[in-house]
């Protein structure tokens, strides 16, 4: 080193290092820049590497001109050459968003990375740098030669066919850089173990470091793998089973990390192939960014991918991680969208207690080719019993509205449409948990797509406020989106609790510009509930109070659906409370407790990650109570359709009894959710002390469900439907939607497993209020040609899609030509005796 000193002076070296750090500043932020939402199309990504490949090329000439680089002896002057790795570096994985050699990194190893990056920056000036921390950085430098061994190796089968690429501008050096990395590590520890052997002891700690890792990891890899096949062999042993193995697995295998990155080998995660290919890339059937983890890449490798399908993999990635979205069915593939902006408009009806809510959303393909089609998938996650009301698309620059039609009808016309014919579709399908998906198809780099959808809600009521939550979704990124939110409130409002970025601009308006925020609510003292009913096809629907209301209750038997959110202190409690009954648990079959049993069966059932109680296995529904806690885990109905246990649930669910559940906190498994939608179970929410009171009192919430009146979920509010003459009011139309909509999930019921649970008078009643249910569909199609293709009509006798500015019954272009006939025709005839004087 210090022959390196004497041959270049001391402010040519600072110099050279300087130019190289800076560079590597603006090399790093132009490569942050598409993280940043700049320049994140391709051919901007594009452009933004070869900038990147410029400044190594331009610190290559620096390095070149000053004598510090020689083709002869290239590890020579090792200081310059770390800052010159450093910037290749950067160029490579610029390059790698073009030609993906390796899937994006997971997030622990891009900060790994960005580690070994510094370090090397730092490492190039160890001659001003204490011993003690010129060791710690070789610790770190040790460490990370593991992974550029291993992407050294990864490269070999490129390195010969790379050697003729080198003519093309140089851009197939890239393929190199991880071995001209691990070589300059070499040489310099090598020169650093010659001035003093604690370095090297240093390095070799570090390189120990992931080996040891990578070693326990494969470990746990292995262990969770065998757990995997026992559980399918315990699963086969079983007699008479009625669940599929998947939901068995879910609720055994432990919900950490590791069973994440097993469910997701080849989905999301980058496995080992047959054969090298640049554009080799995990299946796109579960939209997530793809990713690539050394560790998860060398298990499959060594081990090979848990003896799952796929089916099975997605399954329990639903179930355990709440990746309902991912996992949606894709036509097309939308890794290139965006929402660009998103105009959010509410009506608060204060007086009615309600509010409808429009978003317009437009979506932007940030591809360049343009005959690179891609569709757009949203999850809307809506108040509990909130309903979509209207759904638009915009086609050739005019806003088209929705038809209401089956859910059947609505999937074949969209699956033929997108996945034959590649035209414009859009529409939205009910979905269990309070949710609806859209989709809208083709999104095209020529122009951006724009979709509204229109939710009617019920206002929550808490204490003496009510409550409105912003309706928030998932679907193509919304970093860099713009959003134009305004409310409108129809009454005066005393105690108005907005954001303080919402600002007035007229009377009862509010409005607000800026980044789109998905968090956000408003609260208001509770005014009086309006009088009056909204009027329709002979009948009228008015909104009155539905506090909870108690009934004189005495369980005969107790049901403890017991999985991992009990804690022992609550079994207890609950035990001690309880065992003047007959209380049962489920394990595989309806055990009854007792003081010998209870621990032991309480220990196993606590294995659980979440418990699907059979409610039809109750004897005597009318007479039980169903104990339950949840951690929000579990599959959905709909996941168990087409399973023994569903048919058992179609069979054996009352019709007319619904079952008493009392949840130990506030959240509802998803499985309990779909049921309590349905009808099927009346819950109640609260800790130890309530249930006591509840059971030392004999009560509980009335369960009777009366076929004219509907219950707006936690509201506090009903819909009495009625044809008797009551006094006229100014009701909205939503009144008739929102009675309309848990009135067909009331219908449906237990029946939701039944082949033959939609009937034309469930489709009937949501036609006539223009709503999405289980049983129908909003669509919207190119031409009249293609609803009349698919027998899709529009109702004559239907409320059409709801409006912001009107009572929502607002007369389609065809009706209003009618009514401007009719006005001509009777106007003709009531003036023509003057005309004739």
């Amino acid at each position: 080193m210090q022959t390196l000193i004497k041959e270049i002076p001391v402010k040519t070296e600072l110099k050279l290092k300087f130019i190289g750090v800076g560079l590597i500043i603006v090399s790093f932020l132009l490569f942050m820049l598409p993280e940043w939402g700049v320049g994140a199309t391709d051919e901007a990504s594009f452009g933004l590497f070869w900038i990147n490949y410029s400044l190594v090329a331009v610190y290559f000439m620096v390095m070149f001109s000053q004598g510090v680089f020689s083709f002869k002896r290239p590890f020579q002057h090792l200081q310059y050459l770390y800052l010159y790795l450093v910037l290749f570096i950067i160029s490579c994985y610029s390059l790698n968003r073009q030609m993906s050699i390796f899937q994006d990194s997971v997030p622990w190893l891009e900060a790994f990375v960005t580690l070994f990056c510094v370090t090397l920056m730092a490492y190039s000036f160890r001659d001003r740098l204490p011993k003690l921390l010129n060791q710690l950085l070789l610790f770190i430098l040790g460490a990370s030669a593991i992974l550029w061994v291993s992407y050294a190796i990864y490269m070999l089968p490129l390195y010969i066919i790379s050697i003729f690429g080198v003519l093309a501008l140089g851009m197939s050096l890239h393929t190199y850089v991880p071995l001209w990395v691990v070589l300059a590590l070499g040489f310099g520890v090598y020169k650093a173990a010659l001035e003093d052997r604690q370095y090297l002891r240093s390095f070799v700690a570090g390189a120990a470091f992931p080996i040891l890792f990578g070693v326990f990891y494969i470990w746990q890899w292995q262990n969770r793998d065998e757990q995997i096949a026992f559980s399918g062999n315990d699963y086969v042993i079983q007699e008479n089973e009625t669940l599929p193995r998947w939901v068995k697995l879910s609720q055994q295998l432990p919900a950490d990390y590791l069973t994440e990155r097993m469910m997701k080998t080849d989905l999301v995660y980058q496995v080992p192939s047959g054969e090298f290919s640049m554009w080799d890339m995990p299946s796109e059937n579960f939209e997530e960014v793809k990713r690539y983890d050394p560790l998860v890449f060398l298990s499959v490798l060594l081990l090979g991918e848990p003896n799952l399908d796929r089916k099975e993999k997605i399954k329990i990635l639903e179930s355990m991680y709440d990746a309902r979205h991912q996992a949606e069915e894709r036509l097309w593939s939308g890794n290139n969208l965006s929402t660009a902006n998103v105009v959010s408009q509410v009506r608060i009806y204060p007086n009615f207690r309600l509010a409808y809510t429009e978003k317009v959303l437009r979506v932007h393909n940030n591809m360049t080719h343009s005959n690179n089609q891609q569709e757009a998938i949203y999850t809307f996650f809506l108040p509990e019993g909130s309903v979509v009301t209207s759904l638009s698309l915009w086609i050739n620059g005019r806003e088209e509205k929705g038809y209401l039609t089956t859910k059947s009808k609505a999937q074949t016309a969209y699956k033929t449409i997108v996945g034959v014919e590649a035209r414009d579709p859009s529409v939205v399908h009910w979905q269990e948990g309070n949710r609806v998906s859209v989709r809208v198809f083709p999104c095209t780099p020529e122009e951006d797509r724009q979709f509204k959808i229109g939710v009617t809600s019920p206002l929550q009521q808490q204490g003496e406020t009510l409550v409105y939550d912003n309706i928030y979704f998932t679907g193509p990124g919304t970093q860099g989106a713009t959003e134009t939110s305004m409310i409108y409130l129809d009454d005066n409002v005393s105690s108005l609790q907005l954001p303080s970025n919402y600002k007035l601009t007229r009377s009862n308006e509010y409005k607000r510009q800026g980044n789109y925020n998905q968090d956000w609510s408003l609260r208001f003292s509770t005014p009086a509930l309006a009088k009056g009913a909204f009027s329709f096809a002979g009948n009228n629907y008015s909104i009155t109070e539905l506090p909870q209301q108690f009934v004189p209750f005495e369980p005969q038997q107790l049901y403890l659906d017991i999985n991992a959110s009990w804690s022992e202190s609550e079994f207890e409690q609950v035990w001690e409370m309880a065992k003047q009954k007959p209380v049962y648990a489920w394990d595989g079959k309806l055990v009854q407790l007792n003081e010998q049993s209870k621990a032991e069966l309480f220990n196993l059932l606590q294995q659980q990650n979440y418990s699907l109680f059979p409610l039809h296995k109750i004897k005597n529904p009318e007479q039980a109570l169903v104990i339950s806690k949840s951690n929000g885990v579990s599959p959905n109905l709909s996941d168990l359709k087409d399973t023994p246990f569903a048919e058992q649930m179609a069979e054996g669910l009352p019709q007319q009894a619904t079952i008493r559940v009392f949840s130990l906190g506030q959240q509802l498994a998803p499985y309990f959710k779909s049921l309590k939608e349905l009808r099927v179970i009346a819950p109640m929410h609260g800790g130890t002390e309530q249930l006591a009171t509840l059971l030392q009192k004999q009560q509980f919430i009335n369960t009777t469900i009366d076929n004219n009146s509907v219950r707006l979920g936690e509201s506090g509010l009903g819909i009495v439907k009625t044809n008797a003459a009551i006094e006229a009011g100014t009701a909205p139309d939503h009144v008739l939607r929102l009675f309309a909509y848990n009135h067909v999930l009331q219908q449906i019921g237990a029946r939701y497993f039944s082949k033959d649970f939609i009937e034309d008078e469930l489709i009937a009643e949501a036609t006539q209020a223009n709503i999405v249910t289980p049983v129908s569909s909003l669509i919207v199609l190119e031409t009249q040609e293609d609803y009349k293709r698919f027998d899709i009509q529009k109702s004559k006798d239907s409320l059409g899609n709801a409006s912001m500015n009107g009572s929502g019954a607002v007369p389609e272009p065809e009706e209003w030509a009618l009514i401007i006939l009719a006005v001509l025709i009777i106007g003709f005839i009531t003036l023509k005796p003057y005309f004739l004087r």
